[in-house]
């Protein structure tokens, strides 16, 4: 029986969006429409079919830190694929689609095969393929419609207070988002994730710089990510195949 930390190393590999490099400039405007914000959000959606990138990753937890090199490959609304390399060697591979999660590492010889439920245990918050990609790409992973709209601290902020807490706050430069969190205090769960610097690359504006807190009953685990080298729309492969003598993971 193996901890989630081991599948949280592994994870923090695959929450990645992607960038080029601008900071917002212009000013929120008080006096903006929430549906005219939220329409500017949406708009602000990008269009791909591919993206492949070098992944700088950064992860830490209670008891460890690591940093790592990862080469990532999306297949918008069908597969995330990551290759964790040293020295030229492939060391870990991860598959996720829809509704599985797969990987291996070779140095202890484990892998794990199994539903998208662990991601959603990992972040301590439900979420199904399309809601992580929007987490990963600049978008809110939920509906703003009905949730309470202000502007404050040069941003369009979105909220929801009761038992379940959230915010989303939008840039007023691009309407992407600055940052989105959600926390359970009867379930001590959170999912805080800021984006920290934007870029454009084709024309695309894309996070550059995500900071990840995920809080699960105490247990804190930050993730780190820098989008290097990302191109789109390339013809991609997605190679993986699960080895038979691996020990299996269980969470």
């Amino acid at each position: 029986m193996m901890t989630k930390r081991v599948f949280g190393l592994v994870l923090a590999l695959v929450l990645i969006s992607c960038g080029g490099s601008q900071k917002a400039a212009e000013k929120a405007v008080t006096t903006a429409a929430k549906t005219k914000i939220i329409k500017a959000h949406n708009l602000a959606v990008i269009d791909f079919n591919t993206i492949q990138s070098r992944l700088g990753v950064k992860y830490q937890d209670a008891n460890r830190s690591h940093s790592l090199t990862v080469d990532l490959r999306m297949e918008k609304g069908k597969q995330i694929w990551m290759s964790v390399r040293v020295l030229g060697i492939t060391m870990a591979k991860v598959y996720i689609t829809p509704d599985r999660v797969q990987f291996y590492e070779k140095l202890q010889k484990r892998s794990f095969d199994g539903d998208f439920q662990l991601v959603s245990d990992f972040l301590g918050e439900e979420l199904n393929f399309e809601q992580l990609e929007n987490l990963l790409l600049g978008q809110v992973i939920e509906p703003l419609n009905s949730m309470d709209y202000r502007v404050d601290n040069n941003r369009y902020e979105f909220r929801q207070s009761g038992v379940i807490e959230k915010l989303f706050a939008l840039r007023p430069s691009d309407f992407k988002v600055a940052q989105q969190s959600i926390s359970k205090k009867s379930e001590n769960t959170t999912l805080d994730v800021q984006y920290l610097q934007y870029q454009t690359v084709s024309g695309k504006v894309l996070p550059e710089d995500i900071t990840i807190n995920a809080n699960s009953n105490g247990n804190l685990v930050q993730v780190e990510l820098q989008m290097n080298n990302v191109e789109f729309d390339q013809d991609l492969s997605f190679p993986f195949e699960m080895p038979d003598n691996y020990k299996r993971m269980t969470f």
